[in-house]
């Protein structure tokens, strides 16, 4: 079970392969934030792992071992007791996902129960997006 103060730790052990990506943000986070105090979920999350989701759905040679284990690690946070994991999932993650019509289109088919449960009410009060916009990813 996930763990908000815990997320970060979880999410770069399960995807070791955006560790580069995540010591950029750290260090971008160090020098904007400075001695301020920053966890920096929402951060990472966002310009890492939702980057991360978007290269992988829209890549001509899908990596079907690596998208099933988003997708699994996705409904393990859609199911966590910790209501942050769940908001960062929400506002974060499937949010990003809603905000492009071939990510929506593409991780709607390998959504599990909780997560498509969370997804909908993100449908429910963002615009669907439109069809001819293409997410700059690559």
């Amino acid at each position: 079970m996930y763990s908000y103060s815990e997320i970060v730790n979880e999410l770069l052990k399960e995807f070791p392969e955006i560790s580069r990506r995540y010591a950029e943000e750290l260090a971008w986070i160090q020098d904007t934030f400075q001695d301020q105090e920053t966890r920096g979920q929402t951060i990472y999350f966002d310009r890492c792992f939702c980057d991360y989701i978007g290269r992988l759905l829209v890549s001509e040679r899908q990596d079907n071992v690596k998208i099933k284990k988003v997708f699994v690690f996705l409904e393990d946070m859609a199911t966590s007791e910790d209501q942050e994991v769940k908001n960062l999932l929400q506002v974060t993650v499937l949010e990003y996902l809603r905000s492009w019509y071939l990510l929506q289109r593409e991780s709607e088919k390998l959504m599990q129960p909780e997560t498509r449960k969370m997804f909908d009410t993100v449908k429910g009060y963002l615009e669907e997006p439109a069809k001819d916009e293409i997410p700059d990813l690559l």
